[in-house]
């Protein structure tokens, strides 16, 4: 029996051939991990593929041992696809599916037991509509695992937790374990915790990669999940399936809502994708349910817009409507608090001189210079480039020293501005590791992590959300409403009295119209055929090219006589655009291997 074994060694993207000896025969089967010798150096591996006849012109090396299980032979199948998705290498997908622990042998499978009679999902609120809203979900659910592939539209506050035991229950009498990703570490685990208080076995990963393997259990998990070792499943879940923590940074940049569909359609079972605001491309060839208007509203809170165009502009800072609202949610609900959102970080991101209004500009680069932190009393107010990382003081080009004039301001100056205007105790949540459950300030300012590290709030406010609906990417909008998404469930929706509060100069906007009508598909109705204008995904498939080989591999790729349009560089990158996914990874692999190169498939920031 002879093999072919990936080595797990960086840069390396090529299988060899080796010989398996006769003690370890039965042992060494396809996704096992082991030890090999390679130019001198013993070296871990995987193998990827079973050989009955050896190549003749090569003295063949043994397998000195196999290290531990990895992926099943699906997965490897998996990850093959995936790399030529993505145009990438499968080193890294087999990392991300193999064990992070050595695993020798699995244990016994677990019985699967039904959960215990009454057991309820929400918490707060009145049980007779919490259960009617469960119910309702329930019904959603089973329709939409009618077919191979579909899209429930949950509302952000809605019981998420409801239609994953309604999608194990209507999947009971197939054979086979329930795959759930989620799109946080932080929430697969709370998931998984209440998963197991409603009495069912649950397999976390990746630590718990071993039980998953053995079966039984309901597998619950972040983005890697997706490539969880379950031999035998009979649904997938992804929950908040729109979320951008599903895609890989690093290439090749996978997504996770891609693979768990390609992983379903090869086991014919069905997938469920559940986002509160579906984007373009989950929608894409799947089929939308959707709960009744009822529920949809009230898992949604009401939206207070603020109209920037009616403040005055010689009064500066923030108006007095927002101090009104923030003061009032305190006073309501001091056990809550309120929550600020503003996505700039340090005090200012754009400044002008003080006496020419000319803006403050980098003397080596030409960036718009930023201000960190306060400057201290009588001195001179100190200047960062974000580009080439230079500082010095703040000196005008045309006038020399001079006073800096805020122009766009940023989280640190934010906190001073709602600290003066409301005389509450307003504390900064913006600094990596400040955990908000140590701050005793009733308001909390910050980028949108405060939403995800602060847990409840009675109020959210976005204190320039013009910054999220004017961002030069395509998918501003939709990123836009996932952030109103987000807002919405940590208030609670309309159930727990929660708002959310919006600072625009864009009050028609079609975002803030789907937010306040609870109705995402108006967003959707807007953008699609705008999408299809400018042949942006998913009406196209798009990839950027980038690194110090990107020249040459874009000669080859527009020499190969692909169905591909190759754009000119911008910024140092070369936007590919082909009709469709398949049509856009044979392109990229038909132009041969890209050293030197980084290959973005899907990119989301375009």
């Amino acid at each position: 029996m002879f093999v072919e074994v990936l080595p797990d060694v960086s840069g390396i993207d090529r299988t060899f051939v080796y010989e398996v000896p006769g003690g370890l025969a039965g042992r060494v089967e396809v996704g096992c991990i082991v030890r090999v010798l390679l130019h001198g150096r013993r070296v871990r591996g995987w193998v990827v593929a079973e050989m009955t006849v050896a190549p003749p012109e090569f003295d063949l090396r043994p397998v000195i041992e196999v290290v531990s299980m990895g992926p099943p032979p699906a997965i490897v199948d998996l990850g093959r696809w995936a790399a030529w998705r993505y145009a990438g290498r499968l080193r890294p997908l087999l990392v991300a599916a193999s064990p992070p622990s050595l695993v020798r042998a699995l244990g016994p499978a677990s019985e699967r037991r039904p959960p215990p009679a009454g057991t309820t999902t929400c918490l707060g609120g009145d049980t007779t509509s919490k259960r009617a809203l469960e119910g309702e979900i329930a019904a959603a659910t089973v329709q939409a695992l009618s077919g191979l592939s579909a899209v429930l539209r949950l509302p952000p506050a809605a019981p998420r937790l409801a239609a994953v035991e309604a999608a194990a229950e209507a999947t009971a009498d197939s054979d086979g374990d329930m795959l759930v990703l989620a799109a946080s570490r932080a929430d697969a685990v709370t998931l998984a915790a209440r998963l197991e208080r409603a009495g069912h076995a649950v397999a976390l990963q990746p630590e718990a990669w071993a039980q998953a393997a053995s079966g039984g259990r309901i597998v619950v998990g972040a983005r890697s999940a997706v490539l969880a070792p379950v031999a035998c499943l009979r649904a997938v879940v992804v929950l908040d399936a729109h979320a951008d923590s599903y895609q890989e940074q690093r290439v090749p940049t996978w997504q996770a809502a891609v693979l768990a569909t390609e992983r379903a359609r090869r086991a014919g079972i069905p997938c469920l994708l559940v986002s509160s605001c579906p984007t373009l491309e989950l929608l894409a060839g799947r089929r939308l349910v959707t709960l009744s208007r009822d529920a949809e509203r009230s898992g949604w809170a009401p939206v207070a817009l603020i109209d920037a165009r009616d403040e005055d502009p010689r009064a500066g800072g923030y108006p007095t409507r927002l101090a009104t609202l923030i003061r009032e949610a305190v006073a309501a609900e001091p056990h809550r608090r309120v929550l600020a959102v503003l996505n700039r970080k340090g005090r200012a991101r754009l400044l002008a001189c003080g006496r020419c209004r000319s803006l403050l500009r980098c003397g080596v680069c030409g960036t718009a210079l930023v201000q960190l932190e306060r400057p201290s009393q009588g001195e001179l107010a100190v200047l960062h480039c974000p580009r080439c990382a230079s500082s010095g003081p703040a000196v005008c080009s045309s006038c020399g020293p001079t006073r800096p004039r805020i122009v766009r301001p940023g989280v640190a100056r934010a906190r001073e501005d709602l600290a003066a205007l409301t005389g509450l105790d307003v504390a900064e949540i913006a600094r990596p590791g400040a955990d908000p459950s140590l701050c005793d300030a009733p308001v909390l300012v910050g980028t949108e992590a405060v939403l995800h590290r602060a847990g409840s709030a009675s109020l959210v406010v976005f204190l320039d959300f013009d910054h999220e609906l004017l961002a030069p990417r395509y998918r501003a909008g939709e990123q836009a409403l996932s952030l109103l998404a987000l807002a919405s469930r940590v208030v609670g929706g309309r159930r727990r009295h929660g708002r959310v509060a919006v600072r625009t100069r864009l009050p028609d906007h079609e975002v803030l119209a789907a937010a306040l009508h609870a109705d995402p598909g108006m967003l959707v109705a807007a953008e699609e055929p705008r999408r299809a204008l400018l042949r942006l995904p998913p009406a196209t498939a798009l990839a950027l090219v980038s690194g110090e080989g990107a020249d040459e591999f874009v000669a080859r790729l527009r020499s190969s006589g692909g169905a591909v349009e190759v754009g000119g560089q911008t910024d140092g990158h070369f936007l590919v655009r082909a009709a469709g996914p398949d049509a856009l990874a044979e392109a990229l692999a038909s132009a041969g291997p890209a050293a030197g190169t980084r290959i973005e498939v899907d990119p989301r920031q375009v």
